[in-house]
């Protein structure tokens, strides 16, 4: 007997949860398609107005009581959300007891600190903020790109974020500063940086 569409189905984890042991083992019970809520929930009001990353883990699998082979088998997104608000992605970690924290990890992984950034924050940045304003030398003309990814960290607290650009803007500004008891001036690049998710923590200024 061949295989149809209709025999490939989605299947719960042991927790469909944003709990860090969510995730887990696969169960037998089926993904209902068409339902509302059916895997994530309702985006929350302070969901959309500060963003949120949901982790949910499925299996796929076969709904047939015979042993007909299951060739070529793949899962693709072939359509975006409807709300241009909300970004999805698929991913694999080849395991099948992982839970969120694990998944979490597995998608950080692929970020280590590297060298230093050739650019400083300018002024304290602050907790909840999707934006950066930092400074950079004129002589330094690789200005920061969308993209990018960069980490922060403050040395007092030890607190540290990897924050991905989403949008950049560059301007040459004029910045001051105090020598001694005298104002010297120098040309820079004022960097304004849009960011894909809000700064979890307060960052001092470079």
């Amino acid at each position: 007997m061949s295989l149809s569409a209709s025999d490939v189905k989605l299947f719960q984890s042991e927790r469909l949860t944003d709990t860090e042991d969510g995730g887990g083992r696969a169960t037998g019970n089926e993904v209902q398609p068409g339902q509302v809520n059916n895997v994530f929930e309702d985006i929350s009001r302070l969901d959309r107005a500060t963003g949120n990353t949901s982790l949910r883990k499925v299996f796929t699998g076969l709904g047939t009581n015979d042993n007909a082979p299951y060739l070529g088998a793949h899962v693709v997104l072939t359509k975006a959300p409807q709300d241009p608000n909300v970004s999805v992605t698929l991913f694999d970690t080849d395991s099948e007891t992982d839970e969120r924290r694990d998944a979490r990890d597995f998608l950080e992984s692929y970020l280590v600190p590297a060298g230093t950034a050739t650019w400083q924050l300018l002024g304290n940045q602050l907790a909840g903020s999707r934006s950066l304003v930092g400074f950079q030398p004129l002589v330094i003309s690789d200005t920061p790109r969308v993209g990018e990814t960069f980490v922060l960290r403050d040395p007092q607290t030890g607190n540290e974020q990897y924050v991905r650009l989403n949008e950049v803007t560059v301007t040459e500004s004029v910045f001051i500063y105090q020598s001694g008891n005298a104002y010297e001036t120098f040309k820079g690049w004022r960097l304004e940086m849009g960011l894909d998710t809000p700064l979890l923590f307060d960052f001092p200024s470079g």
